[in-house]
Order: structure tokens, then sequence, then C-alpha cells
């Protein structure tokens, strides 16, 4: 039976006859396995990623692109610069164990930091540059970073920490100079000049931790995720599995390199596969909608939110848009009436769309091309991977098309929180099973379907209400640029869904024409009881609505 072959394990073997080719369910277990053939993770134990990723020699071929200056990296020109690097770093005295913590936008330096990082058996950790000086020490802190690599205007946010500190240019430095900075500086300029032959040689194990990836604290406190170079080559694989890409693939990464789904799924990934990764220091629509024809972009991974902004704002004429095959879209629920409009607006374009948390490494569950989308579906499991929906109240696992909280196991899954026992057991079982939060089921084809977060759904009496499903219709009305909506406290009900809408502009769409709108496609209890304007809905780097942020802002109205 295709995708359970005899890499499985003894007890799979026994129960293929009980598993559903079409769905990958089992009956007797209550799991679900990948229908994709199984890959095999080199079997030497001591493997970084960084030697697995550059094993895969492409010579000239381009690795990277600076999508604002067309500089080019070549995969020789990476491989070379890592191993100065990796020379370089060890020169100042970055050692096997250590975390180095990497502060920057975007730019084709920052995989060449994190894979020199990683070469000498030192951990790497990546923060949003955005954050504050106190989001950041708390960071550092829970890292035990010892070095921080970053670039001249973000020194200030760094300066009182007293770490070894290495900056990624000198441009701009005379005006940082006279900051008082308590430890050594080093520029990226003059260590990428070192003999990469004289990198430091260390035994890394596959199970060594090798990045420190802080979740998105959407629903509480950031925590640090402890992904090992066996995680990454794992993640990386899945892009070796057919059907191969075409030789000419370019990927525009538009999402941060601080966030797993820009660190795993899109840069280490994609470079495995020797595909063409140009890169945006940071989002922004129109530089986007220009990079994708002028470097001839094939795919382009986003977030639901850059879905919609396609979708309330085409590309015109200018821009030519004749070379993308793909748009990808995860991080957060893609709904059906956005999906339906993407396809009808872009006919030529296959929209995939991806589940993955940064406890899975990047995406766990996806649509790969050639395959027959399933609207409103995230796709089907990666190869490795197996899954169960169980019930939260009862924990019985649930067969095809009944909801439950999504469970993922296999060899991208974490190990664990960093220096947080009490997170780490409660999210991931004794078995390796991690229990996500999120809320889904999974159809007789094997197609997950992600309804929302468990913790944020909305109790309305005794139903449960999913913002996301409400957010993927609100989002559908021609005069909504983006909405969200979250739990109000009502004496009656317990709680009922408020939603928060940002109107186009010249709109004179009023409070009782979005509840009758929403109210016309959804049943009784998931309509909407209170509407409010509001110029933005706060996301966090991924894409994520911070409803939190919200919640609170709207209770101190109350």
């Amino acid at each position: 039976m295709a995708g359970f072959s005899s890499s499985s394990s003894n007890r799979r073997a026994e129960e293929a006859d009980a598993i559903d080719e079409r769905s990958g369910y089992c009956k007797s277990t209550g799991i679900y396995y990948s229908t994709r053939p199984p890959f095999n993770i080199p079997q030497q134990p001591f493997l970084s990623f960084t030697q697995f990723m550059l094993a895969h020699r492409h010579g000239s071929k381009i690795a990277l692109v600076d999508a604002p200056t067309g500089k080019t990296v070549s995969f020789e020109e990476l491989e070379q610069q890592v191993m100065a690097l990796a020379a370089g770093l060890a020169s100042i005295g970055v050692c096997q164990g250590n975390t180095v913590i990497l502060i920057a936008p975007n730019s084709v330096l920052y995989p060449v930091v994190f894979l020199s990082v990683m070469a000498i058996g030192a951990v790497i950790t990546t923060a949003n540059y955005v954050n504050t000086p106190s989001e950041l020490e708390r960071q550092i802190k829970d890292s035990e970073a010892r070095f921080v690599v970053t670039t001249p205007p973000l020194m200030q946010k760094v300066k009182q920490f007293g770490l070894l500190l290495v900056l990624m240019d000198e441009d701009g430095i005379s005006d940082y100079v006279r900051v008082s900075i308590d430890a050594p500086i080093f520029f990226l300029s003059k260590l990428l000049r070192l003999d990469g032959s004289k990198a430091p040689s260390v035994r890394i194990h596959q199970e060594d931790t090798a990045a420190l990836l802080y979740s998105s604290g959407t629903t509480g406190v950031s925590k640090g995720v402890i992904v090992s170079h066996k995680n990454l080559i794992s993640s990386a694989m899945v892009m070796f599995l057919p059907p191969p890409p075409a030789p000419d693939e370019v990927i525009l990464c538009v999402l941060p390199m601080f966030h797993a789904y820009g660190f795993c799924s899109v840069v280490c990934a994609n470079l495995c596969k020797a595909r063409t990764v140009v890169v945006m220091p940071q989002y922004n629509f129109e530089s986007m909608l220009a990079a994708v024809g002028r470097y001839r972009v094939t795919v382009l991974p986003v977030v639901p939110p850059i879905v919609i902004q396609l979708v309330k704002r085409k590309p015109g004429s200018e821009y030519d848009w004749s070379s993308l095959r793909e748009v990808g879209s995860g991080a957060a629920p893609l709904g059906k009436e956005l999906s339906e409009a993407f396809l009808k607006m872009y006919p030529g374009v296959q929209l995939k769309q991806g589940y993955g948390l940064t406890e899975s490494s990047g995406g766990a569950v996806i649509t790969h091309r050639g395959e027959p989308m399933c609207i409103g579906s995230c796709g089907k499991l990666v190869s490795n991977v197996k899954a169960k929906i169980v019930d939260v109240d009862s924990g019985r696992c649930l067969p095809p098309y009944e909801k439950g909280e999504i469970w993922l196991n296999g060899p991208c899954i974490t190990k664990g929180y960093v220096k947080n026992f009490e997170a780490t057991t409660a999210t991931i079982d004794a078995d390796g099973w991690l229990h996500t939060g999120d809320l889904g089921f999974f159809d007789k084809e094997g197609h997950l379907f992600v309804v929302d977060r468990l913790k944020e759904l909305i109790k309305y009496k005794s139903f449960q209400v999913a913002p996301a499903e409400l957010e993927a219709v609100l989002v559908s009305h021609p005069e909504i640029i983006d909405a969200a909506v979250i739990p109000r406290p009502d004496e009656e009900a317990g709680e009922v869904p408020m939603a928060l809408v940002v109107r186009s502009p010249g709109s004179t769409l009023n409070e009782e024409k979005v509840k009758d709108f929403v109210a016309a496609q959804v049943s009784p209890y998931k309509r909407v009881r209170q509407v409010a304007f509001t110029n933005v809905i706060p996301k966090s780097a991924s894409g994520k609505i911070l409803r939190k942020e919200l919640i609170q802002l709207q209770h101190s109205k109350m």
C-alpha cells in the first residue's frame, strides 16, 4: 500500500491492513498516518544541519538574491561565506554549546550567520528586530545568549546587556560609535575574510540543539522552542520527495526569517533543494509585486493577510506576474471564501495552504504541487508525520469529520521548551505527541481542516464559536479590508462574538449591515452580536491576529 513501506515500525506493519488508504486513518489506534512515501533520515548520528545542506553542492547556481539591489550569492559562495564566518566566530570565542542571538531584518547574510553558528555546534536564537529592549532581554536571559549579531541601527537596543557584539555591516557605524558599549565590537565583513578551512571541526549529533526559535506568544508568554539538527533535516527532506521542483524555481522570501515559517520552511528547506531564494528586507506590498516580475519568481510563500491584500488589491498591468506558479499560505487558517476568491482572480496560480508550528519545525501538513487542492484544507500530512484528532473532554481519538485537538508526532517535532519543564510536559506527552492546542478534523481523503485555536474559541451558551470562521466570512465582504473576532462578556450567554472591522476607503458600511451579512451565512449561535470599526487589526510578525491585545483594549473601554 502506497506510503507504508518496510521502513515503518513492526507495529505499524501489523496495523497496515487496518489503515484506510485514502485517509491514512487506523481505526484500531486512532492514528492518522501520512499517505505519502516515507523518507529515510541520514543514518550517521553525527551530522549537523549545515553539513547536510552543504553536502548538496550546486556550484555556481544562484542561492540568494538581495531584492533591493539585485546582489546575488551562488551556492559555492554561500558555502565559502558560511565556513569563513564559522572560523571567524570561533576566533572571537564562540564555542560549541554557546548561544548566539541574531537580531536583524532579512538579508542575504541572515542564512550565512545561522548556518555558520550551527556549523561549529553553537545554538542560534533569532529575535524580532522590532522587539523592545525589555523583550530582547527576556529572550537573551532565557536562551543564555552570550553573543549578539545585529546591525548598527539596532545597537542601542542591546548595548546594556554586555554581550560580545558582531555588527553585520559598517555602514552608519560612525553615527553610533559614541554609544557606550560594554563589550568588544567585531564586524561581520572582517570575519568573512578569514580562511574557512580553519573553522573548528566539532562532533555535532543530530539530536543536539541547532536553534531556539521563540513561539509567537499570541496566546501566552513566548517560549523558546528547542529545534534540533534532526528536526531541521527532517523538515528539509520533505522537499526531496516527488514531485521534484522545476530547475528554474525562484522563491520570494517576504516572511521574517526569525520566525519558524521563514526560517525552516522558506529558507532552510528551499536552499537544501537548490532553489533560488530572493530576499526582501521587510514586507511591502508594492515592493513584493515588483520583485515577482523583476526576478521571475515562481513560488510566493505568504500569510493570510497578504492573501487578503492580493484579493482586495489585485496587481495592475504594470506588474508582470506571468512567472508565478504557486502561492503558499501558512501560519494561520485561510478561509474557504478567501481561497475561492483568490483562485477566481488568479486562475493560473496554484494556491497551497500548509499547517505547522514552531514546535513542528515548520510545515507538518502541506499540499504538494500537482495534487488537487481541497478548498479550505491545509493539505495532507507530510511524510513520516502522523496525527491524532482527540476529543478534548474524553481524550478519545476521533475518526474523519469529527472535530478535536490536533496532535502530531514525527521526527520534525521538538523535544520541548528551553528551561521550561512545566510547559514541555503540558504540551508534549511521554510518547512524543505534540498537543498543538489547535482544533481541527480530517476528511476521508486525509485532508486536514484547522478550525481555530482551542483557547480562542468563544463559549456562547453551550456552543463553541471559532473566530477564524467568522473572520473568513467578514473579509469576503467587498467593503471589508480586514477583520478580527473576539469574545465579549455577556451575562446571559457567557460570551458573544464581537467583530472588529477595517472598512475600505469610502465605505458606508454600518454595524447592522455587517451583522446581517454574517447572519445570512452562519448558524444563529455564530452570529456577530456587536461590531466596532477600527483602522488596523494588530498582528504578529507571522500574520497571526493579536487577539489578546484586542480583548484587553475592548475591556478597557467597557
